[in-house]
């Protein structure tokens, strides 16, 4: 089991980016306006992808509000992080979520029977085994897949998991959750101590 000293340690928000940032179809309408973008990634030896993406810029705005208000370390769980594509194409056309970690790609093929996202836990895992801390993980998939397994590792500390509708994305109800726990967590500690599922549905 994994240490469970926590409270020298910032929250972290582990943060897919389809389905969850840049929904499959369109944003919530509580944000208002989306914006779209076709955003060119180049990830080297001639291999080049264009992605149509949209996204709500109150959303980015949202979670910006939280990284600064609590101190939140954003951390990228998302296929984007093949060759920091996250971080180098997406992230510019985005506005905001700059100055983030990213969590790598494990290498080598897909375990059988496990899912396009099966090392999504792992990484967390990993990077919660380093140095644990409390977390919210929100991912439209791998959550309700894998959660109960990051969740078996990391009892005791304190944590929140969303699976946003991946045709939405994160709604408005979504970050006053965030806000309502990073809010207990800040004040009342001990009171976040128990991990749990927050799902959304549409």
């Amino acid at each position: 089991m994994m240490s469970q000293e926590t409270k020298a340690v910032a929250p972290r928000l582990y943060l897919d980016i389809d389905g969850c940032v840049c929904p499959f179809g369109r944003p919530d309408s509580g944000w208002g306006p989306a914006t779209s973008a076709s955003v060119f990634v180049d990830y080297g030896e001639d291999r080049t992808v264009t992605y149509d993406v949209v996204w709500a810029p109150a959303l980015i705005e949202g979670l910006e509000r939280l990284r600064a208000e609590f101190t939140v370390d954003l951390v990228w769980v998302t296929t984007w992080v093949e060759a920091d594509a996250v971080r180098r194409f997406l992230v510019p056309q985005l506005g905001g979520l700059a100055d983030a970690r990213i969590l790598p790609l494990l290498p080598g093929p897909r375990p059988s029977g496990e899912t396009r996202g099966w090392w999504k836990a792992q990484r967390i895992l990993e990077d919660q085994a380093s140095n644990a801390g409390p977390f919210i993980w929100v991912d439209d998939g791998e959550v309700e897949l894998h959660g109960w397994k990051v969740l078996g590792a990391t009892i005791g500390t304190p944590s929140l998991m969303i699976p946003p509708h991946p045709m939405v994305g994160l709604r408005p109800d979504d970050l006053r959750a965030m806000r309502t726990w990073l809010e207990t967590l800040a004040s009342k500690p001990e009171q976040s101590s128990t991990a749990g599922i927050d799902v959304i549905k549409g």
